[in-house]
């Protein structure tokens, strides 16, 4: 039933499309051109271009988008963008974003994004670092595949390049205040200052974000899940007739919250430490298996709801309530400075040079077993400083030979700080004593990345271009740092517990990352095109505590304030990851550009992708063997009449794992493997090491199908005029963890908005109400096993919000 209603809504498009050709190219004699889709254009290359001539798969999104639909962040771009996942966490810092199936995980401190953020032309090393708003945006644009050539740094998956406003020679600002369900207040400010009549000028934005808790702990009577962020951003624009143009760009945003507390799914479920929180299913199991030889169960195990007194809840994971013993909380603070110079050279060639600091700090506190039994707490604490430097030369166009070419400078140093904490119920249970245990891992990375890229286009003819582009990187990773256990534990027991360990680890990686494009006008309605690039993200080092294998003997030495044995830590390491992807792509117009319609085929191959697993035993990051992805994005948009416009966007994405025999065991899988298969008579799975060969199965996280529609209608009442616009997406069903655990699983879902805007023609105020998720659609946003305990957890998506939205500019 679903997938009917999202191909009706796809379908709906095209129907209507094809019955108003007739009836639109008579109309077209009496209005001429005066109603068309807008072009868009775009800097997927670096360079002003028509979405219509890019020879990729780009979705781009202009300042008008953001006025019709009321987006407002980054999150919310994935309802309006094929084959684009935002994954959120426990924090803000643990956002995971996927393209075509693939993204890497946040939590990691050790992995780099496979997507990269690019914020006016500024890479963002942590997916976590784009709180900000989105406000006073020129453009937003969505770029599959591999991006290297033009883009600074090297990004295997794709990336979403986003830019804001420069500063004008006009005064104006604009006044926006949104007020919401769960109250919901966002409020938001610009002004452009004209500093003299030489074109010099001053842009600040700000913008304040809050909402009420949304979730009661019944465990200690707090809530939880509020929302508190604001930021402030300036931009001053100099313009000098011999030394070019000078953009210095100043932002600060921070994030303060009770977040995220994680809906349980289940309470019920095996245990790899077999300390679950309820009896079931460990009873049957512990019946079914016996005793051994020597008369002791095979499988002891020890449920909290029998030690500490008092069971958990029934599950209710899309209630309003949550239960929960530690304090949680998200810290989050971003900013930086940026200085951009842009130079006309006597060839009407343009230099620029971009140089840019960021700065990156998030504390945040989670409930490591997501129940108010008191068993695992976790504390995070990362703070990064990144120094980027790009010099580029770009040719004006239009000319036989185009080109541009640069080289790029990157710097970054993450100290990552960690706590996992063991209570001492815990602890007593599996054997570690009475008192607890604390496990400290602290790492500094750093990265030193030079690069030099270039693009060559050629074009043949009026009909014929061909476009080589090219890059060099070179990326050197260090890791310093430690893994202290309170108490000494001699036995590793990855990531709880384990040996003091020390790492001093580098590594080296480079790559040649080519690509080339064909394209082909048809004439001026019709562009195909054909490509081929490759994508490269260098190695790294696991954040977390792993079994060291041919480890150094210990020596007893004094380290970080603790003497006794420390042993030098070998393990962690994960290699380099290569994506290469191939596209055969148009983009098309028909009636005068009143129906656009843009297409890609595409099919994305990964070699030694970069994947964290838990293994039964510790958490690892491995190289899959390999990968692929393939499948068709389509981007349409048809303007009916002068008051009708409607769009879809449908991505088709099968993603898949070729080779990868270290894959994630589901919980069962790992107790049936341990006991059963090996014949274990005592332990617990924890203690050893499961792993599946994920060949042919799905990657998590990736719908293969979505569909995105609107429709919007804009009616004129003498001097206002009434803007009704409603949206439907369709996400296929998905699993939400590696494992593929039918537990995890997340079912279709469709989602409803609404918006009404009154305004008047040159829309100088608007006041709108809106609804989104009208179905009330029950869904989560990502899904995992609850460690050490048991069960299942998730992130529940919002259900249905709505609100008045005020806007008023100004000149």
């Amino acid at each position: 039933m679903r997938i009917k209603l999202a191909t009706l809504s796809a379908v709906a498009f095209f129907a209507s499309s094809a019955a108003s050709l007739t009836a639109a190219q008579e109309e077209q004699a009496a209005s001429s051109n005066s109603i068309v889709v807008e072009e868009v254009v775009v800097t997927a290359n670096r360079r002003e271009e028509n979405l219509s001539e890019v020879p990729m798969s780009v979705s781009a999104f202009g300042e008008d988008f953001f006025k019709d639909t009321g987006a407002n962040d980054l999150a919310s771009m994935e309802q309006y963008t094929p084959s684009l996942k935002i994954t959120p966490g426990a924090d803000s810092r643990s956002t995971s974003i996927r393209i075509r199936g693939i993204g890497s995980v946040g939590t990691n401190s050790g992995i780099d994004p496979s997507v990269g953020i690019f914020i006016d032309g500024i890479y963002q090393g942590r997916a976590g670092m784009s709180i900000s708003d989105l406000i006073d945006i020129q453009s937003l644009i969505v770029l599959r595949g591999p991006q290297g050539s033009l883009y600074g740094k090297n990004t295997a998956a794709g990336a979403i390049s986003v830019t804001t406003k420069k500063p004008g020679p006009d005064f104006e600002g604009l006044a926006e205040t949104v007020i919401g369900s769960d109250d919901q207040l966002e409020i938001r400010g610009m002004i452009n200052i004209p500093l003299g009549d030489n074109g010099n000028a001053m842009r600040a934005t700000a913008f304040s974000n809050t909402k009420d808790h949304m979730y009661y702990n019944t465990a200690n009577g707090e809530h939880l899940n509020d929302s508190n962020k604001w930021g402030v951003k300036s931009r001053f624009l100099f313009n000098t007739d011999e030394s070019g143009e000078f953009l210095v760009t100043v932002d600060f945003s921070q994030e303060d919250t009770d977040c995220c507390a994680l809906s349980v799914i289940d309470y019920d479920g095996l245990s790899t430490l077999n300390t679950p929180s309820t009896n079931t299913p460990s009873a049957e199991w512990q019946a079914a298996l016996g005793r051994n030889s020597a008369g002791d169960l095979i499988m002891d195990y020890t449920a909290f709801e029998d030690s500490q007194g008092f069971s958990p809840p029934k599950a209710d994971p899309f209630s309003d309530d949550r239960w929960l013993s530690s304090q949680i909380y998200n810290d989050v603070e971003v900013g930086g400075l940026a200085l951009e110079w842009n130079y006309d050279l006597a060839n009407d060639d343009t230099l620029t040079f971009i140089n840019a600091w960021r700065h990156y700090e998030s504390l945040s506190s989670a409930d490591g077993d997501f129940t108010a039994y008191e068993s695992v707490e976790t504390v995070t604490d990362v703070k990064l400083d990144q120094f980027s430097t790009e010099l580029r030369i770009t040719s004006p166009g239009g000319e036989v030979w185009d080109y541009q070419g640069g080289l790029y400078g990157y710097y970054s140093e993450f100290d990552s700080y960690g706590e996992f904490t063991q209570f001492p119920a815990l602890t007593e249970a599996i054997g570690l004593g009475s008192d607890g245990t604390l496990n400290i891992d602290e790492n500094i990375y750093t990265t030193t990345s030079f690069a030099a890229f270039g693009q060559l286009v050629w074009n043949i003819t009026d009909q014929w271009s061909a476009t080589l582009g090219m890059r060099y990187t070179w990326e050197k990773k260090e890791r310093e740092g430690y893994q202290i256990s309170t108490p000494p534990i001699a036995d590793a027991i990855p990531p709880v517990a384990g040996p003091n360990t020390w790492y001093d680890q580098s590594r080296e990686d480079s790559d040649i990352s080519p690509s080339f494009s064909l394209k082909y006008f048809w004439n001026d309605d019709l562009m195909t095109y054909a490509s081929i690039s490759r994508g490269f993200k260098s190695g790294g080092f696991n954040q977390r505590r792993e079994l060291e294998g041919e480890a150094p003997p210990p020596v007893d030495e004094c380290r970080e304030g603790v003497c006794g044995d420390w042993t030098e830590g070998v393990g962690g390491e994960f290699d380099e990851e290569i994506a290469t992807n191939y596209e055969l792509g148009w983009k098309a117009s028909w009636m005068d550009r009143r129906l656009t319609l843009n297409g890609t085929f595409f099919f994305v191959e990964y070699d030694d992708f970069q994947g964290q697993t838990f293994s039964g035993s510790d958490i690892k990051v491995t190289n899959a063997g390999s990968l692929e992805s393939y499948g068709v994005e389509i981007d349409g948009m048809f303007v009916a009449t002068m008051n009708l416009t409607m769009g879809t966007a449908i991505g088709y994405n099968k993603a898949t794992y070729e080779e990868f025999d270290g894959g994630q065991c589901t919980v069962n899988r790992a107790f049936y493997e341990y006991y059963i298969v090996d014949g274990n008579q005592a332990g617990f799975p924890g203690g050893g090491e499961c792993t599946v060969d994920l060949a042919g199965e799905p990657l998590d996280n990736a719908p293969e199908l979505t569909v995105s529609s609107w429709f919007q209608y804009e009616a004129e009442m003498k001097e206002l005029m009434l803007i009704s616009r409603l949206e439907h997406n369709y996400v296929d069903s998905f699993f939400l963890d590696q494992d593929l655990d039918g537990a995890l699983f997340n079912e279709e879902v469709d989602l409803v908005n609404v918006r009404f805007t009154l305004t008047n023609p040159e829309r100088v105020w608007e006041v709108a109400v809106f609804g989104n998720n009208l179905l009330d659609e029950e869904y989560y946003s990502f899904g995992l096993d609850i460690p050490v305990m048991g069960g299942y957890t998730a992130v529940t998506a919002p259900g249905v919000t709505y609100g008045l939205n005020l806007r008023y500019n100004f000149y």
